[in-house]
């Protein structure tokens, strides 16, 4: 477990997920779905069940090249990152990274030290050498983000989300590592 101090001044704890997260991840999950149109599911739209989101806990934490992590805030689970790579020998190099946060903690640098988080495991993991992810074309704060740990922007997927009846495009972003 890291801790880390945020803009506001609060600790933010960041560690690998358990299966005993299972049922706050969900209604985490829910919220943020509610609460965030950057994302790929909606309210009441995430799709896991307790049994499953275990068995994701379960088979991420299983493997070398996979890495679950949450970020708690006085022992609430605030955001969570993801990090799933193949486990064909031709990709198991390369994977898709998620990150979500709760909005009203937004802001104050819980992206941030979940990338910092993530890139101290893929420095120590050695096996690691790209990492992907997709982010709406106007989501400024998350391609900043990315930007800043060096991430660039390697191609463009029209109509990528579909929101309220309005199509939206996304970025392909990718950081290769060593």
């Amino acid at each position: 477990m890291l801790i880390y101090e945020l803009k506001n001044g609060m600790k933010l704890s960041i560690r690998r997920a358990t299966e005993s997260d299972t049922e706050e991840l969900i209604n985490m999950e829910a919220q943020i779905g509610g609460e965030s149109d950057n994302l790929t599911f909606g309210r009441d739209d995430f799709y896991l069940t307790e049994d499953q989101e275990r068995e994701f806990i379960r088979n991420t934490s299983s493997k070398e090249n996979c890495i679950f992590i949450v970020g708690l805030i006085d022992d609430r689970i605030i955001g969570s990152l993801t990090f799933i790579a193949s486990p064909r020998k031709r990709m198991m190099h390369r994977g898709e990274l998620g990150i979500a946060v709760l909005k009203q903690f937004w802001g104050i640098g819980v992206g941030n030290f979940l990338m910092d988080y993530l890139f101290k495991w893929i420095n120590s993991n050695g096996i690691i050498k790209k990492v992907d992810l997709s982010v709406r074309e106007d989501n400024i704060n998350a391609i900043n983000l990315y930007i800043k740990w060096g991430f660039k922007i390697e191609g463009r997927i029209s109509k990528g989300l579909y929101i309220n009846g309005k199509y939206y495009d996304l970025y392909n972003m990718g950081k290769i590592i060593g």
